[in-house]
């Protein structure tokens, strides 16, 4: 199972750009209620965003700073920021009849188009919203939330999978480079266990986006080909693969499963070699590392494919029923400028996440991208071919949960493979056809 070094990139110290006069609103209440939404008494078209990055991290400045930057550039139209769980509480908002105009939502696309909640951002591309956006977008970011041929959901935000790895205990253990395959990961966390037996070799995540890309990597699907993605694909040879390799590590105690805050501080502390991740957490394991010892990045090796595999991840921008079309119009003419180049640029330099414009990433700075080598990569990893858009029919969370836990329960030896394969197949094919006990 071949791949390039991965260097994540670090956001440099955030500069807020002025409010000025036209100062963004912005609500950190939970209860995801807006202001008044239409045209103020100044004649200034109001539109209501419900951004759902924490207003306290790197995304979250910067979002509200691109805000601000627009309203004070954009006399006619005053984006309201309202910090919330868009994802969880639009759904809800939209049947009180108090939606927003415009909310980022995660990939659950699926669930606000079968309640009808969604209008499609295809009227105004060629319009508000320049038609060489296709052309600038990475291909698997333009055809996330894509549905149909019509555009329900574009991608703000884009995450990638990667590892991190200590620099300092692949040396002492005399690993000159990163694996380039699935089976030189294998030997390598072996050749740590053995010869450094305190050092937790590989700490991996038990989720879809981290189980899904060595599947497809070994040449495995998500769906039945020809089943318009009604039917599973998980009792495959990919599959089988990819769950018994991942169990012939964990009981060789050679990996262990976890997330967020315990991989960072067991890479943190020196007790891990390699942290199984996001490109969205590497300004979290820097901080974790703290200039203790080097840490590296490189993405996920290829498989008998010859080629890696990767899904993109992230929020993305959608217009909410129950508007006027001139809100519409003024919430496409904020998109189109938040995907412009310079804006673009801005968001990768200062979010911790990389642009999901190709025109972004070729305008941030050579002395920029020197320092951050992890943007280039990602850059690289979202112009493959072989990275796809996460899935988002309206059962894939019902799937992705089945996955997540066929593959603990076989990885730790709860089940057999053959089992959880079976199992997990026939879950996902009754939530996909509709005909689950749900």
């Amino acid at each position: 199972m071949h791949l390039r070094q991965f260097s994540r990139f670090k956001s440099r110290r955030l500069m807020l750009a002025t409010a000025g006069t036209a100062a963004v609103a912005v609500s950190l209440a939970g209860c995801g209620s807006t202001q008044a939404q239409g045209v103020k008494s100044s004649g200034v078209q109001s539109v209501t965003l419900w951004e759902s990055h924490t207003s306290s991290t790197p995304a979250g400045k910067t979002m509200t700073a691109l805000v601000n930057k627009f309203n004070s550039a954009h006399h006619g139209i005053h984006i309201d920021l309202v910090v919330t769980k868009a994802s969880h509480k639009a759904l809800g908002a939209l049947a009180a009849g108090d939606a927003p105009v415009l909310a980022e939502i995660s990939h659950y696309d699926g669930n606000f188009l079968s309640a009808h909640a969604l209008e499609s951002w295809n009227p105004y591309i060629g319009h508000e919203i320049s038609s060489s956006l296709k052309q600038s977008m990475y291909p698997a970011v333009w055809h996330n939330g894509e549905v149909k041929g019509q555009h329900y959901r574009l991608q703000a935000d884009a995450k990638v999978s990667q590892l991190t790895y200590n620099k300092a205990i692949f040396a002492k253990v005399g690993i000159t480079h990163v694996p380039t395959t699935w089976t030189q990961l294998a030997h390598d966390v072996a050749l740590i266990k053995a010869k450094d037996p305190a050092v937790i070799p590989l700490a991996w995540k038990d989720s879809s986006a981290h189980i899904l890309p060595p599947m497809l990597s070994n040449g495995g699907h998500i769906y039945k080909p020809g089943s318009s993605q009604k039917a599973a694909d998980f009792q495959s040879s990919a599959a089988s693969t990819v769950f018994n390799y991942f169990r012939t590590m964990y009981q060789n105690k050679e990996m262990i499963f976890a997330h967020g805050t315990q991989i960072r501080a067991d890479l943190g502390a020196g007790k891990l070699a390699i942290a199984d991740g996001t490109s969205a957490g590497y300004d979290k394991a820097l901080a974790a590392v703290g200039g203790k010892f080097p840490i590296g990045i490189f993405p996920y090796p290829s498989g008998s494919t010859g080629h890696p595999s990767n899904l993109v991840q992230g929020l993305g921008f959608v217009l909410m029923r129950g508007h006027s079309p001139a809100q519409y119009r003024a919430a496409a003419t904020f998109v189109n400028w938040f995907f412009s180049p310079k804006q673009q640029a801005f968001w990768g330099e200062n979010s911790g996440d990389p642009p999901v414009t190709t025109a972004g990433y070729q305008r941030i700075p050579a002395s920029f991208l020197s320092s951050h080598q992890g943007i280039k990569v990602a850059s690289e990893i979202m112009s493959s071919p072989y990275t796809i858009s996460r899935p988002i029919p309206d059962a894939y969370k019902e799937v992705q949960s089945s996955l997540d836990t066929q593959f603990f329960n076989a990885v730790t030896g709860r089940e057999s493979v053959s089992k959880a394969l079976a199992t997990l197949e026939t879950e996902a094919n009754g939530y996909l056809s509709g005909h689950s006990a749900l």
